[in-house]
């Protein structure tokens, strides 16, 4: 599981330069908990790009009070050549690195919490 427990902590993709043609596909869903009682508040799904140039957000931190799970995440390379992937945690500009691929043109990166 991918815990997100500050609102100060998100989930970010980043690739090493520019695409030559295409961005690649971020798509990420996750849980919001109530600190409080542990009932699930929201269920937040987003749908984004790469930028070529800095690491997007692909999943924002959550609000105060909750703890965001994420629960799946896909970077789907479309464009014409490799591309190098960094999934990090940006806990308050500290970076935190969890995985780093390279996704030949096609192929996913895929992640799965198991419940």
């Amino acid at each position: 599981m991918i815990i997100l427990d500050a609102t100060t902590k998100s989930l970010e993709i980043d690739i090493a330069g520019a695409v030559t043609t295409s961005e690649l596909d971020v798509t990420c869903h996750a849980v919001d908990i109530l600190d409080s009682d542990q009932s699930v508040s929201d269920v937040v799904n987003t749908n984004t790009a790469t930028n070529g140039t800095t690491a997007v957000t692909a999943m924002a931190a959550p609000t105060s009070g909750h703890t965001r799970t994420v629960k799946s995440l896909t970077v789907y390379n479309k464009d014409t050549v490799s591309a190098t992937v960094t999934v990090q945690i940006n806990s308050n500009s500290t970076i935190f690195i969890l995985t780093k691929v390279t996704l030949a043109t096609g192929e996913s990166l895929v992640y799965s919490a198991d419940d």
